[in-house]
């Protein structure tokens, strides 16, 4: 009778001892994986985006090395300042590893528009009314930083002016100066440039670079118009050759 119920009573106890020794042995399978094994999904690496830039979706990462375009890249732009002021102007951009060239024309451009913002206090003073049938040239530069490049432009601009109620003088002026801008990629070729230029007259068609104008309330004295410093931005898209 003893013997029995000690069997009654170690029975169990050695199936529940070996039960646990069996699951004690069996291998883990939620063990994660070991440190240096590849993530299932990766993060793009920086500078993996096709054009640089920055770019709504979150591919490009901001570097302080200048951007380097391996292959060569042809982009169309058309600014929006010449829009607002009732005219237009496109530019075609080549960019190959740090350099760039551009070339832009620009026509029907009534300074008089938004208040005489782009005239001179002066011509502003003497109520002229300034036209630019067209503006034409070209600029060379570098990337300095990510998409911030610098470079020097050469322009030569067509005038039309005149004096209220007087008739209408046409000259032409040459300008040399620098440019500084960066380019913004929105969506995939998808940009808008940023521009801030210093368009100096280093020539003119005018004699001593100045004019009598005849007007109904009298003559006044009109020097070439100068661009100077101005900003402007524009849209374009950019594609690789």
């Amino acid at each position: 009778m003893i013997r029995k119920a000690l069997v009654a009573m170690l029975a169990p106890a050695f199936i529940l001892s070996s039960a646990a020794s069996a699951f004690a042995l069996t291998p883990d399978t939620a063990t994660p994986p070991a440190p240096d094994a590849p993530p299932v999904f990766a993060p793009p690496a920086p500078g993996a985006d096709e054009h640089g830039g920055f770019n709504l979706v979150p591919t490009h990462h901001y570097q302080w090395a200048p951007s380097d375009a391996k292959n060569a890249q042809v982009g169309v732009n058309f600014g929006l300042l010449q829009l607002a002021l009732g005219g237009f102007n496109a530019a075609v951009e080549l960019r190959y590893r740090r350099f760039w060239f551009e070339y832009s024309h620009g026509m029907d451009l009534k300074l008089n528009n938004l208040n005489g913002f782009s005239m001179s206090q002066t011509e502003r003073d003497q109520n002229l009314r300034v036209y630019v049938p067209y503006t034409t040239g070209f600029g060379v530069g570098m990337t300095l930083v990510d998409e911030l490049w610098l470079g020097v432009e050469f322009k030569t601009h067509r005038y039309e002016v005149n004096a209220p109620g007087g008739p209408v003088t046409s000259y032409q002026t040459y300008s040399i100066g620098p440019v500084l801008g960066y380019k913004a990629f929105i969506y995939k070729g998808l940009f808008a440039d940023a521009y801030l230029r210093y368009w100096p007259n280093v020539a003119s068609s005018l004699d001593g670079n100045k004019v009598a104008l005849q007007g109904t309330d009298g003559t006044v004295e009109h020097s070439a118009h100068d661009f100077g410093v101005f900003a402007n931005v524009s849209i374009g898209y950019a594609f690789d050759l």
